[in-house]
């Protein structure tokens, strides 16, 4: 059985085409991309399709930064694209968001050659973004769709759709159920984002622990976390979910100072939100770190209040329900919402 390339692994065109970033694609845009990669045999696959815009802001702020003379408009300012780094559309400026834009991978060479075949466009020659292809007969830029939507707005025809998806795009309801993949979940032998976060959260709650920034969850920090489990009324295995996040991570008010702000600008910095600057880890909870939450609590349906709680806490860590992180005190009695789903985020590949 024939698989086909995705960021991260190969599969069938069956498991591809349950894919929520493929099956968010409008119906007829889902049709000429599969049957493009169906025609590579295996060279070319889908990368990302749809797009919700919680990602497409922080693809957004993670390759730009204010800049009175820059280029793009977003959040009544003027931005620049940092150095080294590939241009995002802002938020709402994305074919991807109305599903009406792929990114392949695989051989894009091949693609270049035989994307009109399908009736789609490339735009190596335009954004130098080989990979990302759209429909020929409609316009390049959101803006020009917007004032021209031939195919129409999402959410498209429920009977080809997935209404029930968490990508489904929607443009008529104020609070969108995203998907954020992957949550952080750290276990002993790991290495990485997740555990980066624990260990900053370790240091935060256990701070005459000798707890070493190396990035490994060694079975010295097993026995931290064991003990703190116990001390803190969960399940001792080891295991850091949703439990025991609820009892490391405290609420972070505008203008904190110390290691909770700390805690909270290590994981932005691995949700590609802020950039990895010892000036973005000093453990200040400043105007342009807010405006960041800001930004992503609009976009995730949350209210816009800058104060990183419950319901902001589990969107960045990637829970699917709320984890209860206080200010310190006993949790707070809430019920948990079921349809509270996580956002999505980006694995720093390339696509606007």
């Amino acid at each position: 059985m024939i698989r086909y390339p995705t960021y991260s692994k190969r599969v069938t065109l069956d498991q591809l085409r349950n894919f929520r970033t493929f099956k968010g694609l409008h119906p007829d845009m889902r049709d000429r991309v599969i049957s493009l990669i169906e025609a590579s045999q295996g060279d070319v696959g889908l990368g990302q399709g749809l797009r919700p815009v919680t990602q497409q802001l922080q693809l957004f702020l993670s390759r730009h930064e204010p800049d009175p003379n820059g280029r793009y408009r977003h959040d009544g300012k003027r931005w620049r694209r940092l150095p080294g780094m590939a241009a995002a559309a802002p938020p709402g400026c994305s074919m991807h968001e109305v599903g009406l834009a792929a990114d392949l991978v695989g051989d894009l060479a091949w693609v270049q050659r035989n994307a009109s075949r399908f009736r789609l466009q490339t735009f190596a020659n335009v954004n130098k973004e080989p990979w990302h292809v759209q429909p020929v007969e409609l316009p390049r830029g959101r803006s020009a769709y917007n004032r021209n939507p031939a195919w129409g707005k999402p959410p498209w025809d429920s009977s080809t759709s997935d209404p029930g998806s968490s990508s489904s795009p929607s443009v008529s309801t104020s609070r969108e159920v995203l998907q954020l993949t992957p949550a952080f979940r750290a276990r002993p032998g790991d290495d990485g984002a997740a555990v980066e976060v624990m260990i900053e959260a370790l240091i935060a709650r256990l701070p005459d622990a000798t707890i070493e920034r190396d990035g490994r969850y060694d079975p010295a920090d097993e026995e931290i976390v064991r003990d703190f489990q116990a001390s803190a009324g969960v399940i001792v295995d080891g295991l850091v979910g949703p439990q025991t996040w609820g009892k490391l991570l405290k609420v972070v008010e505008p203008g904190d100072e110390g290691p909770d702000a700390r805690v909270l600008q290590v994981t932005l910095i691995h949700r590609g939100l802020i950039r990895n600057t010892t000036a973005n880890r000093d453990g200040v909870y400043g105007p342009a770190t807010q405006d960041v939450i800001a930004q992503f609590q609009t976009a995730a349906g949350l209210r816009s209040d800058r104060e990183v709680g419950p319901a902001t806490w589990t969107a960045l860590i990637g829970e699917k329900k709320r984890v209860r992180v206080t200010r310190g005190g006993p949790a707070d009695d809430f019920d948990y919402d079921e349809d509270f789903d996580i956002l999505t985020v980006v694995e720093g590949v390339a696509g606007e």
